[in-house]
């Protein structure tokens, strides 16, 4: 008798798996281990940025909220698109998900191309927004100078990300980051040191390493490795096809919008009270912070697109099943983070600098950002849920409470009356706010999907849960 085929190492995943827990477990964890890797590359950078001086990691905190704002286009699309791709795939319509896919990967080339025209024609008004004092002007003006080069990549390279775990290849998207990451390293020293380039050495070794990770996506695409089939011709500019992604999109867009204006006003009040110190102190602290939530962003990931396909296949019982299992996971992630980087304060801050002033601002930032992190895997799996069931305004809803009506009045109000302390109150209180929403809303939307057994006719669960959502 013959064995059972093969299965080839870079094939998506069956995601129609009975097997709900090792399919999650196979999805998420190179989501994790992509996400993470790419936390780590990130982190590491900033550690050969430090080598130079203190103010090349001001210089490039500054640049931080933008790069963030170019990002957060990029993700809204690709969330949008992921989960219309992921429901069409459910419903067993893949020529569907091929124009989609192709449709907004078409799109990211010219929205690229303005963006960086943008930024290059206004990167000195930008700058000041951000917080750039006239120290670490000039250094940031140069790096965003370059960076504003790679914004289509990094667009064409968030699109690519999200469209292979959409069909459940979190494998390949991995990989492609770990090949990412590996040439970023081995080209940071040589440019930054050996070259002497200094500062546009950091910039241009991620420009290399995201052409080498597109190439890697070409092929991948060309070879049809995976289940979909993308190609401009297939590109339809129909509002049928448009609206579904566009909707979902948006309020993760606006979401990473407000995050990058919130960060911006607070390296604004850091500074205004620390100095630069202040800044690269904050920064430090939040670039820890993003080196938990991103384990857990990409176990969402790959769970969503679980949740979008069980939507797409009218399944509701395997959405609550997914659901359950990916909150248990992430919230036991979430508080062995946070608890690790209260406890390792000291030690993690002075991995970044040696300056004493910085570190002890940094080590007081991520106590204070750390305690209520350990709610951030409820929240997190809320917004994919809804998500996945096009609940895209209450999604949204959840998704700007922490930087948009939070955080932003808190900054506002408590330095005013308490200084720099005001600032680290209110990157206390946002999170734990929006934590006490989201496990609220939690609670309700698992309740009605209990409420929904698998014999109830789908057609009547999704009329119940849209009724409940408008």
């Amino acid at each position: 008798m013959r064995g059972k085929p093969k299965r080839p190492f870079f094939a998506p995943d069956d995601l129609n798996d009975p097997a709900l827990t090792r399919l999650i477990f196979r999805l998420g964890m190179p989501a994790v281990a992509g996400l993470s890797i790419n936390a780590v590359h990130h982190t590491i950078n900033m550690v050969f940025v430090g080598m130079i001086g203190s103010h090349e990691i001001a210089a490039i905190t500054v640049v931080l909220p933008i790069l963030m704002m170019i990002g957060a286009i990029g993700e809204g699309l690709g969330v949008g698109v992921a989960t219309a791709v992921g429901r069409a795939l459910g419903a067993a319509d893949p020529q569907r998900a091929n124009v989609t896919a192709s449709t907004f990967v078409v799109l990211a080339i010219p929205l690229g191309l303005v963006l960086t025209v943008g930024i290059l024609a206004f990167k000195r008004e930008l700058l000041f927004l951000f917080g750039a004092s006239e120290a670490i002007l000039p250094l940031a003006e140069h790096y965003l100078s370059i960076v504003a080069f790679s914004v289509t990549l990094t667009m064409l390279q968030i699109l690519s990300d999200f469209i292979a775990i959409s069909e459940g290849n979190t494998r390949f998207s991995m990989w492609t980051l770990m090949g990412c990451f590996a040439l970023n390293i081995i080209l940071d020293p040589i440019l930054i040191f050996g070259f002497g380039f200094g500062l546009a050495g950091a910039a241009m070794a991620t420009i290399l390493s995201q052409v080498a990770a597109l190439g890697a996506y070409a092929l991948y695409f060309r070879k049809q490795v995976g289940t979909l089939h993308l190609a401009a011709r297939f590109a339809a500019w129909r509002a049928d096809v448009l609206k579904p992604a566009l909707f979902i999109g948006l309020p993760t867009t606006l979401t990473s919008m407000l995050s990058s204006i919130s960060f911006a006003v607070l390296f604004s009040f850091a500074g205004f009270y620390r100095g630069d110190s202040g800044i690269a102190g904050v920064g430090i602290a939040m670039r820890v912070l993003t080196l938990g939530m991103l384990p857990i962003i990409g176990l969402s990931l790959g769970g969503q697109a679980v949740l979008s396909f069980a939507w797409g296949a009218r399944n509701p019982a395997r959405l609550l099943g997914a659901s359950s299992t990916l909150l248990k996971l992430t919230s036991g992630f979430a508080v062995l983070y946070g608890s690790a980087a209260v406890l390792l304060r000291y030690p993690i801050a002075t991995i970044f600098t040696d300056d004493a002033e910085i570190a002890k601002i940094a080590a007081l930032t991520i106590i204070v950002t750390h305690i209520p992190f350990i709610f951030f895997g409820a929240r997190q799996i809320l917004v994919v849920l809804l998500q996945a069931q096009g609940r895209a305004r209450l999604a949204g809803a959840i998704s700007v409470a922490q930087n948009g009506y939070f955080l932003l009045p808190l900054l506002f109000i408590l330095p005013h009356w308490f200084g720099f302390d005001g600032v680290l109150a209110s990157l206390f209180l946002a999170p734990a706010l929006t934590a006490l929403m989201s496990l609220a809303i939690l609670a309700l939307t698992l309740r009605q999907l209990r409420g929904h057994s698998p014999s109830i006719p789908i057609t009547s669960f999704n009329k119940n849960v849209s009724e409940r959502a408008s």
